[in-house]
């Protein structure tokens, strides 16, 4: 076998070719930096904002962050229409409608969320309803908001949007999707287009400092499960690729040093920055099955969607490998990036990467088994409808079948 071939073998993807087709997208304007808070006003003004709905949760505003805010709003010269703090861990439609309706009685042409996945999940979908109306559910699936030329023109622009995420974790400051619970029919529904990428993210670590350690971790690992999976979807892309392994280095280096000593300024912003990178693969749509196998047990349990991304990362890891060797040659190079044995055969590899994020989610003090988080075995069936039905299925690497989910659900439990 040649050197080429060899190095086709190990790195396939990146040597491929030119792909058939692929899109990619990253309008949000992100800046980075201590003492961003402060000066709020100034940037939420270059986005053509003038009276700011602030969105965010109890939880946030009793640690006087958002008093920060207002003082960062007033010092730009913009006015604070209102606050909406009713957001819950998992966003509900609901609470969608509720916080346009605020924001709309208050005379709000702008949102700011201040929080977590929830929260700007919120604000996105708030916004669409404030310029939209409807109900949440009406805008569920991708591409669906209107648009001009009769439905094949540009999409309307929604009211601005500015993010100041509270955790390292979901990336949903720069994606395009919201993530929704539906609390009557226990299901989770996306509402995604292009107009619901926030126009600005604020990533300073002064707003998760007073983030508590095991939330710092399950956020940190769905960052890390997001750069997983989209790098080795079926759905990647070059750009996606990079965006992937940028996080992955700084998830490498920072994210137990966030969790165990707080304090690290620098640790915290570069995990803001890591989860920030992560999501940029999935809204090209390169994302998996264990998104699919996480999203109908917090939609059935409120199984934080980070603890159940890293119950069920390593399950996924050692099932997709079994598909191919071009499957596993993509955790291969995660491990190589990792510091991880990368030699061996498809289910080594897979193997001692599901082991090492055992071992970290162990060392970070989460939970291991979705029982441990309230997820009973008599719920199978249900997960697994779930997981079938869920978009993030259809890009997954490897192909599953009803079986294969519910005997990953059985490994997981």
């Amino acid at each position: 076998m040649s050197v080429e071939e060899v190095a086709g073998d190990l790195h396939g993807r990146q040597m491929s070719g030119f792909k058939d087709f692929y899109q990619f997208i990253a309008p949000t304007r992100v800046i980075a930096g201590r003492g961003l808070i402060e000066g709020l006003g100034f940037e939420l003004s270059k986005e053509g904002a003038k009276r700011v709905a602030v969105i965010t949760d109890e939880v946030i505003r009793a640690t006087g962050l958002i008093d920060k805010v207002q003082a960062g709003i007033a010092d730009g010269g913009l006015e604070v229409a209102t606050i909406y703090d009713g957001v819950p861990p998992d966003s509900d439609s609901a609470v969608v409608v509720a916080a346009a309706e605020q924001a709309k009685a208050e005379g709000a042409d702008a949102f700011l969320a201040v929080g977590g996945g929830s929260v700007m999940d919120t604000a996105k979908a708030s916004d669409v309803i404030f310029t939209h109306g409807g109900e949440p559910r009406d805008w569920e699936g991708y591409f669906g908001l209107p648009r001009a030329d009769d439905g094949l023109g540009r999409p309307y622009e929604l009211a601005p949007l500015g993010c100041v995420p509270t955790t390292a974790g979901t990336g949903s400051e720069v994606s395009f999707a919201a993530v929704i619970k539906d609390r009557e029919e226990h299901l989770k529904f996306q509402v995604a287009d292009f107009p619901m990428y926030p126009l600005l993210a604020v990533l300073d670590p002064e707003a998760t400092r007073t983030l508590p350690p095991h939330i710092a971790a399950a956020t940190g690992m769905d960052a890390m499960t997001h750069a997983i999976e989209g790098y080795v979807s079926r759905e990647w892309t070059p750009h996606g690729d990079a965006y992937a392994l940028q996080a992955l280095r700084l998830i490498r280096d920072n994210l137990e040093r966030a969790v165990q000593t707080p304090e690290d300024d620098d640790a915290r912003g570069n995990m803001l920055i890591a989860a920030n990178l992560a999501i940029a693969p999935t809204s090209s749509g390169a994302i998996g099955i264990t998104h699919s196998m996480s999203h109908p047990a917090g939609a059935h349990f409120d199984v934080p969607h980070g603890i159940a991304n890293a119950i069920n990362l390593p399950w996924v890891i050692e099932y997709n490998a079994a598909g191919g060797t071009d499957i596993a040659n993509r955790y291969r190079d995660v491990n190589e990036l990792l510091g991880l044995e990368a030699g061996g055969d498809d289910a080594t590899v897979a193997h001692v990467l599901a082991e090492h994020v055992r071992g970290l989610v162990a060392g970070l003090g989460l939970p291991g088994r979705l029982s441990e988080v309230g997820v009973p075995e008599s719920a199978i069936p249900a997960l697994v409808a779930g997981a079938m039905g869920d978009g993030c299925t259809l890009v997954n690497p490897r192909e599953p079948t009803e079986e294969d989910f519910a005997q990953l659900y059985e490994k997981a439990l």
